[in-house]
């Protein structure tokens, strides 16, 4: 039988999307909720999903005799040598979030979050397989004595002892429901949760009973066995083992660095635990001493550990998949195909188009997007958010990493100069012979190519700086809570707008400039246009909408946004029609070439010939709701100190909309309402809390989704 490669991570293992959206960072307002119902007319031909760049979630891993399968956000993905070059799987599960594996006679299981599917020819084709336990959120399952169990988010444990026909309930005795793991030692049953700690069974799941003595955190990310040890990764708490089976717990490896394991792997001699932040880690001598194993880890955010024969894999929230032949000396990332990448930036430069993207740091295309090569030597951080070049250089900003610079006569890139005193950088320009940099800590001039840097902020009276443009003789930089700012003079002074944009117009998301126009993109405002060099302002539509980038050509200006996809105007804002990439949160647009390119949350990059995009039928308003339950990743994300979060609901009923900290405590109920079946955007704002990671949980009848923010101060 095909081996068994299972992981659950912590709770709903999401994201940290692209581009900073919006942050109020001087609106401190309660939380915004808006409809949004879009209805566009359609555009001749389609948009190509082009071939990467490669990267995005990886949730978990099924290692069989002849294929790798790779649960994602998007359904499984299946590789026949080695993981070398991805597929996806699209008959009877695509689109859903695969969080667990598991091998029986009677196939392959994958729960997912929305329920359990089963395939009966090796993962190529799936059907439901949850009669008896609905549309629970499955991450964890096992196959054991009577039957196969399933442990869900919220709902416990499931038993079917008839290959998947029906479910029964099987947590008699299990006070939490949120079910993080399942683990099978000898005739035992071990259930990790996160609240509760962990439960055992010794009757096969017909009650269960906890065994937490010693274990000072409830909150359990993770189970597995190492010698005759049960090892439990806790939040916060760090690592914990017993050695008689769960009747009292002891602290385990505490020369382990970070507290926020979710992942464990034992192999052979060695065990390997994965941080959510800080990578993979190593132990040789039953976890007393660790060491980093991340060479060649370019994503250290790692939510899923696994083998495969004498290969190791790690799954990452935004790198994809990294492979090790050497037992964690080093990794390779295998990701052709795996089209899953969040692209933050499109850049074009010469024949090339440049992706910056989150976890897989910078790729390039020559033929349109057939082919896309990582260029990512020298760089240290992987989640890239702006692109510039000169003549000389090819720059990037990042998160957490500040600018870097690449020669083009070079192959590698190096860290720009001193000056810059936030290494969050959101957008970058070379204009005059000057390099400018915005940042969530001011704005910054260059003019020796990055060597050397000063603060170019004088008049700007915020400090967060998100998007840069370049008009006609003027210079327009869009900010965190202060609106729009232009310069006369290159960059070295500014001046503020005028009014005419709401309170969320404050937060500036992207600037266009196409003719006489200017065009801003808000958070929930949709977008505003000024003809007079943004001295007033007027509404130019798509209201309520979260607009995230634009591009241009003549007379056509194209909207990316969150959820809605791609939109045009050939009108200057009087109307905006789809563009047929619907239902897609789209973060970056660019002309290049003969083609317009689309970087999208989770999706990669799409293209299509921009003569294409002419209107071909009219607008039109209204419109029914999608007919998918479906909670978005918040953006910007990390946030600060306030995020976005779209979700959708088929149909009427109750929904409610909870935030959680890391220990399940309400935080904050953002929605808790009778809602009609449509797209819904909310606003969080995070600033009262401390920095750290929060949950947040979408439920509209029998259906539940979570997932994970951070917040960063």
């Amino acid at each position: 039988m095909d081996s068994l490669i299972l992981h659950y991570a912590l709770i709903e293992r999401a994201t940290r999307s692209s581009r900073c959206m919006t942050r109020f960072l001087l609106h401190r307002v309660p939380a915004l909720v808006s409809t949004v119902a879009l209805c566009f007319a359609s555009v001749s031909a389609q948009w190509v999903q082009t071939n990467g760049p490669g990267g995005g979630h990886i949730y978990s891993l099924y290692a069989g005799s002849s294929r790798l399968i790779a649960g994602t956000d998007g359904g499984p993905y299946v590789s026949t040598n080695g993981g070398a070059v991805w597929a996806p799987v699209n008959s009877g599960i695509q689109g859903r979030y695969l969080y667990a594996f598991t091998g029986t006679a009677s196939g392959l299981f994958a729960g997912t979050d929305m329920g359990l599917y089963l395939s009966t020819d090796g993962g190529i084709t799936w059907a439901e397989s949850d009669s008896g336990l609905g549309k629970e959120s499955a991450g964890a399952l096992v196959a054991f004595g009577p039957g196969i169990f399933a442990g869900t988010e919220g709902g416990g444990v499931f038993l079917s002892t008839n290959a998947g026909s029906f479910w029964t309930p099987a947590d008699s005795g299990l006070t939490y429901k949120d079910v993080s793991g399942i683990l099978v030692r000898g005739t035992t049953l071990f259930t990790g949760t996160r609240g509760g700690g962990v439960f055992a069974s010794t009757d096969s799941g017909t009650s269960w009973n906890p065994v937490n003595s010693g274990l000072s955190s409830l909150v359990v990310n993770a189970l597995t066995t190492v010698d005759t040890n049960i090892l439990a990764a806790t939040e916060i708490g760090g690592l914990f083992y017993s050695s008689n089976s769960g009747a009292s717990w002891t602290t385990w490896g505490s020369g382990l660095p970070v507290p926020h394991v979710v992942a464990l792997l034992g192999s052979g001699t060695t065990l390997f635990a994965g941080d959510d932040s800080a990578g993979v880690f190593l132990s040789t001598d039953g976890g007393n001493t660790w060491t980093a194993a991340n060479t060649g880890l370019t994503d250290t955010r790692v939510v899923m550990l696994s083998s495969g024969g004498s290969a190791l894999y790690a799954g990452t929230e935004f790198g994809g998949m990294f492979v090790s032949n050497d037992n964690g000396a080093s990794w390779s990332p295998i990701n052709g195909g795996l089209r899953r990448t969040y692209v933050n930036v499109l850049y074009p430069d010469g024949s090339a188009l440049y992706a910056g993207t989150s976890g897989s740091g910078v790729a390039s295309s020559t033929d349109n997007g057939s082919t896309w090569v990582p260029v990512n030597r020298g760089l240290t951080s992987s989640d890239v958010f702006a692109l510039a070049s000169d003549s000389s250089n090819l720059y990037a900003g990042t998160y957490h990493g500040g600018v870097f610079v690449r020669p083009r006569s070079g192959s590698s890139w190096s860290p720009a100069g001193p000056g810059i005193t936030s290494s969050d950088v959101n957008a970058l320009m070379s204009t005059g012979g000057v390099l400018l940099a915005g940042t969530s800590g001011g704005l910054f001039r260059s003019s020796d190519g990055g060597l050397h840097w000063s603060s170019s902020g004088a008049g700007l009276t915020v400090s967060s700086v998100n998007v840069l443009a370049r008009g006609e003789g003027v210079l327009y930089a869009g900010t965190y809570g202060g609106g729009i700012f232009t310069s006369a003079d290159n960059g070295l002074s500014w001046q503020q707008a005028p009014g005419g944009i709401s309170a969320y117009g404050g937060d500036i998301n992207a600037i266009v400039v196409s003719g006489a126009s200017v065009f801003t993109g808000t958070p929930l405002g949709g977008i505003y246009m000024s003809r007079d060099s943004a001295k007033t302002w007027l509404r130019a539509g798509l209201t309520d909408t979260c607009v995230t980038s634009f591009a241009a050509s003549g007379r056509t200006v194209l909207a990316g946004t969150l959820g809605a996809g791609v939109v045009l105007s050939s009108d200057s804002g009087a109307s905006w029609t789809g563009t047929g990439l619907p239902s897609t949160d789209v973060l970056a647009l660019a002309v290049s070439g003969t083609s317009t390119f689309a970087g999208t949350g989770g999706q990669g990059v799409w293209m299509r010939p921009t003569s294409q995009l002419t209107v071909t039928g009219t607008g039109a308003s209204g419109g029914s709701g999608p007919a998918v339950f479906r909670l978005r990743q918040n953006y910007p994300n990390p946030f600060n100190p306030s995020t976005t979060i779209a979700y959708q609901v088929p149909s009427g009923g109750h929904v409610t909309l909870i935030v959680y900290d890391i220990l399940g405590r309400v935080v904050a109920t953002l929605v808790d309402e009778r809602k009609e079946a449509g797209s819904y955007t909310v606003r969080f704002d995070g600033i009262a809390l401390s920095s750290g990671v929060y949950l947040y949980r979408l439920s509209a009848g029998e259906n539940v989704q979570t997932r994970k923010m951070v917040l960063t101060k």
